[in-house]
């Protein structure tokens, strides 16, 4: 029966039930014989039987059930993962991007020659040497590493160096640390030879004092070269150690490390590291990758982009935000929630912590997967950032030939202990990826429709056709299901008492006789 019949005769009516359930009931059956909805019709085709409308009922509700799990699927994903990357291109010049920051950190921490002579001008602890005291300079792995564990004796030891001194941890460092000039000999940038001094500035990293070319830090006075493709204008160094008392076979090693990491970033063990072993010539061929949000997902919230920008995202001991100083970040803190103080290479007055002394040192290393995150129960959240640089290094090597014939001057009075590098862009474009939309919110709806239109051939039209029937229709049939039952109760109903002299009567329950008009 369908929508448009407007009379209900008293036959229709079943008093049995609510005047609710029974408009319920005449919608129902006005919506699936008029639906646009596929394989409702049969759910209540007269020429059919109950079970082939169950089985058509049933078929229906598998359809629509199948349809809500597609479209919750399309709309998780919209909200977990709403963004994509595209290559935005591969040819953008490399004269747009700073020089990437480049840290030299010589293999042992300090001069042994410079260590050596200020250790003479101090007064040692009794019973303590010299030499000893510089055996001892070892325990400022401490800091850092946990492959050893010291002595009571020692630590000791190294403490009342410091106080007999009145020096505290920082000012014996400055005596000991290297400096730049005693690691680099020559340096070379964009084909000129230059004082390695205008380009290298004395660093802290995780590994130490150490020098810094293009980095961005505070204290230090940021370059902004500019990159050139090309290894002719690169960035060309000679690395010689200035130190007579300098023993590779105690140190296990003969060179230095080379960090390359993001601008902003503290150079550390997630910078891009690598040996570059003395008597050796090495070219560093980097090849940039650059990251970059569109304007539609910086207009997202962070948990909508899942990453961060710069300023989004503060962090205690660093000024700029990016994940490598976020995860240093969380090891400084757990330094002090462990040990109560943080070592003197993340000293930059941003905090009033205390500075880690030698009788921290057994504290730090027993603490040191805990300080480091090895444990799920103190580590941080670091989201990513939205925007950064990656930067691919190919490293390539070979024994230094010293007479080997070279007209350039750069080459002059090389020994046969120093170490060459070559730092340089391999091409003179990169590429760029644009962090986009993955979709929007027409495209969710796009992809719920079709998953709707797919199983029950349902639209947004039938939306509104669902609509229009459970509420015009719906009001329309109750009200015509209450004024049927108010005719009918104001009709009441005829009957017949039996007659006096029907003997069978006696002995029958007394009937009323409906008559209908």
């Amino acid at each position: 029966m369908g929508h448009e019949e407007e009379e209900l005769s008293p036959d229709q009516v079943d008093l049995k039930v609510s005047p609710l359930v029974g408009s319920l009931r005449r919608t129902w059956s006005d919506f699936c014989a008029t639906s646009s909805i596929h394989g409702l019709r049969y759910t209540r085709d007269e020429d059919t039987n109950k079970i082939v409308h169950f089985v058509w009922l049933l078929i229906s509700l598998v359809m629509f059930i199948c349809a809500v799990v597609m479209a919750h699927t399309f709309y998780v994903d919209y909200r977990s993962n709403p963004t994509r990357m595209n290559v935005e291109s591969d040819h953008t010049p490399v004269n747009n991007l700073y020089f990437p920051p480049v840290t030299i950190c010589p293999d042992v921490l300090f001069n042994m020659q410079k260590s050596q002579a200020f250790l003479k001008t101090l007064q040692l602890p009794q019973g303590a040497e010299l030499s000893g005291i510089l055996r001892k300079l070892h325990i400022f792995y401490g800091f850092m590493l946990d492959d050893e564990r010291y002595s009571a004796q020692d630590i000791e030891q190294m403490e009342s160096l410091l106080s007999l001194n009145n020096l505290t941890i920082q000012q014996f460092v400055e005596h000991l640390r290297w400096d730049c000039e005693e690691i680099l000999y020559r340096c070379r940038f964009i084909g000129n030879i230059m004082d390695c001094s205008e380009l290298f500035q004395l660093s802290k990293t995780f590994f130490g004092h150490c020098c810094s070319f293009n980095l961005r830090q505070k204290g230090l006075n940021f370059t902004a070269q500019r990159a050139i493709g090309g290894q002719k204008y690169g960035l060309s160094l000679i690395v010689r150690y200035k130190d007579d008392s300098y023993d590779p076979v105690q140190s296990y090693s003969y060179g230095v490390k080379l960090l390359i990491q993001e601008t902003d970033a503290f150079p550390s063990a997630h910078a891009s590291a690598n040996f570059i072993a003395f008597n050796t010539e090495t070219f560093a061929a980097l090849r940039p990758q650059e990251t970059f949000c569109s304007a539609t997902v910086k207009a997202l919230t962070i948990e909508e982009r899942n990453c961060v920008f710069q300023k989004e995202f503060p962090l205690r001991y660093f000024s700029d935000y990016v994940y490598p100083n976020c995860e240093l970040n969380c090891r400084v803190t757990n330094m002090v929630k462990f040990c109560g103080c943080h070592t003197y290479f993340f000293d930059f007055n941003r905090t009033r912590d205390r500075i880690c002394t030698f009788r921290d040192i057994p504290c730090l290393v027993d603490n040191f997967a805990n300080i480091i995150t090895r444990n799920r129960s103190t580590q941080c959240y670091c989201p990513l950032t939205c925007e950064h640089f990656d930067f691919d290094v190919q490293i390539s090597n070979f024994p230094l030939q010293l007479n080997m014939p070279v007209a350039d001057k750069f080459y002059s009075g090389i020994a046969k202990n120093d170490g060459i590098v070559h730092i340089f862009i391999n091409s003179f474009s990169y590429r760029r990826l644009r962090h986009d939309l993955l979709s929007n919110m027409v495209t969710l709806v796009s992809n719920l429709g079709s998953a709707f239109s797919l199983f029950v051939g349902m639209s947004m039209l039938s939306v509104v056709e669902i609509i229009y029937y459970f509420s015009v229709i719906l009001r329309k049939n109750y009200n015509l299901e209450c004024e049927v039952r108010k005719k009918m109760l104001q009709k009441g109903p005829k009957f017949a008492w039996p007659k006096a002299n029907d003997t069978h009567s006696k002995h029958k329950k007394s009937v009323f006789i409906i008559h209908k008009s």
